[in-house]
């Protein structure tokens, strides 16, 4: 399962800078910062939608998309590629949706990140 959920050769990559660094928690940190921004994107992004600032919202999906892609975290950087996709197009209500449906995703996506 964890192959579908995330790109080894990005993981792989991320190991190689901590044994050259000899810095072992590269990951875990960048997987503990992913935790609280997640934790926090569904307040955040109704906030901003609240507020009418869909550049704000926009945004939000846009930079955890980023990070997810840059940790391997591939099906987190699908679902954010969503989201954002949809904050794009105005439809709020779709991009909501879709976080809040996501718990499970995240979930497993953050365990194989734990463990990768």
């Amino acid at each position: 399962m964890a192959t579908l959920l995330l790109d080894r050769a990005l993981i792989d990559e991320i190991r190689r800078i901590e044994r050259a660094t000899g810095r072992a928690d590269l990951l875990s940190g960048f997987v503990r910062q992913l935790e609280g921004n997640l934790a926090g994107f569904g307040a955040a992004f109704s906030d901003y939608i609240a507020r009418g600032d869909a550049t704000r919202a926009v945004r939000a999906a846009h930079t955890l998309k980023g990070v997810c892609d840059q940790l391997g975290a591939r099906a987190l950087g699908d679902l954010f590629a969503d989201i954002e996709r949809s904050a794009k197009a105005g439809d709020y209500a779709e991009a909501k949706r879709k976080f809040d449906g996501s718990a499970g995703l995240i979930a497993q996506s953050l365990e194989a990140l734990r463990h990768a």
